[in-house]
């Protein structure tokens, strides 16, 4: 279906998926009159090879008009692989969602401090993701949520203080991180749809 959005992404949209929700909402609520439904599975319970396995049913299968991939921070945060290994397992999803549909695709990156543990694997997996656009410029398009959050950093260091901080220290998203995404997925879809 043309208007239906489906959001496929783990805990990079917030621990329950808040930050899809409210970005749902905020589209809902500022085009009331847009005929716009969404499909959204945040976060997503499965590795990314299960969602490789079951994405004739839970991806494609869905019709989405658009879709947007928040993945790549739970694999990575649960060990075992490198930015490397995570980003083949990404790529493959990738490859699989653009040889079996004809919609655009949203590549969300992912801001390093979510992270703590290791900032520079996940600015070597963002710099994977963003050459993800290269395999089809028309239909792909990165949201460089990284870029933005470090943007919106610097910003308030001329301030002189963090009013709230975007994450925990273990770096999952606060409520504050949740409505910033929210905000940034919505100003990106709607200069799209227009």
């Amino acid at each position: 279906m043309e208007n239906r959005i489906l959001i496929i992404g783990d805990e990079l949209l917030g621990e329950q998926g808040e930050a899809a929700n409210r970005f749902a909402e905020i589209l809902l609520c500022r085009e009331a009159n847009r005929p716009v439904q969404f499909s959204i599975n945040a976060p997503a319970p499965q590795t990314l090879q299960q969602l490789y396995d079951r994405a004739s049913a839970d991806i494609i299968g869905k019709k989405a008009g658009r879709i947007i991939v928040g993945l790549g921070l739970k694999e990575l945060k649960r060990g075992g692989k490198d930015y490397m290994g995570v980003f083949t397992a990404y790529e493959t999803l990738a490859n699989e969602i653009l040889s079996k549909t004809l919609v655009p695709i949203h590549f969300l990156t992912i801001p390093e401090d979510m992270f703590p543990a290791a900032p520079s694997q996940l600015a070597a997996l963002n710099d994977c993701i963003r050459g993800l656009q290269q395999k089809d410029e028309k239909r792909v398009k990165i949201l460089d949520f990284a870029a933005y959050v470090a943007d919106f950093k610097e910003k308030q260091l001329e301030r002189g203080k963090f009013g709230r901080s975007l994450y925990t220290e273990e770096g999952n998203p606060t409520s504050i991180c949740n409505t910033f995404m929210a905000l940034f997925l919505y100003d990106f879809i709607k200069r799209e749809l227009k």
